[in-house]
């Protein structure tokens, strides 16, 4: 037999072994020769693995326990926020419920108003669009056109509704103390603001004017000082009529308090000097 014959006919002979098995046997004599090696690494990771899991086990805890605080705390602050809102809620309702009564709530609207027709006099109420028509539709709606020639409400009319609104305002207090005649003309300076913006401020507000001249598709607007201007002025004359029914009511009521009060006094007074022996026993005696 030649020599490859020969080569092929031990390989025939020999027992077949699988792939799987070889590496199994690599890995135990690499295990075997390795425990050497490896067992002062063992013991080593034996000796401190206690040590290693009780340190994790605190640092669980501590975190286990910093998460309880927190928690006891968020609910102890949201309790305490909750008290005290709740008391808040009940004190707010309770002075409510003693001092917002129809005279205050109206004598306070009304100041309001007499402070914001003042205020008003500083805005502008006047106004030119330049180049109106190219700034409609949707491009107007995402960039208005700009306006020029702005006036304050004030320089309008010499600034006389300023004096009207003082006197509103002293009208309005005035009145809130016990003196409902007055109440009429809280509405009278309403009467007189809205005067004032529609003779005066209403037709100068939709004149262009020069601006009208100097450009093109020019478009005078009134601006939110005019409509602050008539929106209090129409407040004032509004609370003008509720101050004269309400502070009639406190009057009436006050006067009845004083009348009962001097009669209670009289009768005192009377039961003094008769030596404190009361009426109808003096006549008996």
């Amino acid at each position: 037999m030649s020599r490859r014959e020969r080569a092929e006919a031990r390989r025939a002979v020999r027992p077949q072994v699988d792939l799987g098995t070889r590496l199994r046997g690599a890995g135990l004599e690499t295990r075997r020769l390795l425990r050497p090696v490896l067992a002062p690494v063992v013991a080593l990771f034996s000796w401190i693995g206690p040590y290693i899991t009780r340190a994790l086990l605190f640092v669980i805890q501590l975190i286990g326990a910093l998460i309880a605080l927190i928690l006891a705390i968020a609910q102890l602050v949201i309790g305490w926020t909750a008290t005290r809102l709740i008391d808040a809620v009940i004190l707010t309702g309770d002075l409510l419920r003693r001092n917002v009564k129809p005279l205050n709530t109206v004598a306070f609207v009304g100041i309001a108003a007499a402070v914001g027709l003042g205020v008003s006099q500083f805005f502008d109420y006047h106004g030119v669009e330049v180049d109106a028509p190219g700034y409609a539709g949707e491009i107007g709606a995402i960039a208005p056109a700009p306006i020029t020639a702005t006036e304050t409400a004030g320089s309008a009319h010499l600034w006389v509704l300023l004096p009207v609104a003082a006197a509103a305002l002293l009208l309005i207090v005035a009145t809130y103390r016990g003196r409902p005649r007055l109440a009429g003309a809280v509405s009278v300076c309403g009467v007189l603001g809205i005067a004032v913006a529609v003779a005066i401020d209403l037709p100068q507000g939709l004149d262009a004017g020069r601006a009208g001249l100097a450009f093109t598709g020019t478009k005078a607007v009134l601006l939110q000082g005019f409509w602050a201007e008539v929106a209090s002025s129409a407040v004032l004359i509004l609370c003008g009529g509720l101050l004269a029914l309400y502070s009639r009511d406190v009057a009436g009521e006050s006067r009845r308090r004083r009348g009962a009060r001097r009669s209670a006094e009289r009768s005192r007074d009377t039961h003094q000097d008769s030596g404190g022996i009361p009426p109808g026993l003096q006549a008996e005696s």
